[in-house]
């Protein structure tokens, strides 16, 4: 269990920051104040994406799993 939240953490984590990056930078472009509205709207989505990648990334395992079968890595 601790290491499925450990996951989603660090999953959500990393999401949230290079997607609401991108999504800035187009949105307002690469100008004065992006670090500030960039950080922003990280805060924003690591609230919500971090408690989605925990719940959704073991149902995703699950799927994954029976999309490809029981296979050694």
């Amino acid at each position: 269990m601790i290491l499925q939240i450990t996951t989603g953490i660090i999953i959500g984590t990393g999401m949230s920051f290079f997607m609401s990056g991108i999504i800035t930078g187009v949105n307002t472009g690469i100008e004065d104040g992006f670090i500030l509205r960039w950080m922003k709207a990280w805060g924003i989505a690591w609230l919500i994406a971090t408690p989605m990648a925990v719940v959704i990334g073991p149902l995703a395992r699950k799927l994954a799993l029976r999309i490809v079968g029981n296979t050694k890595v």
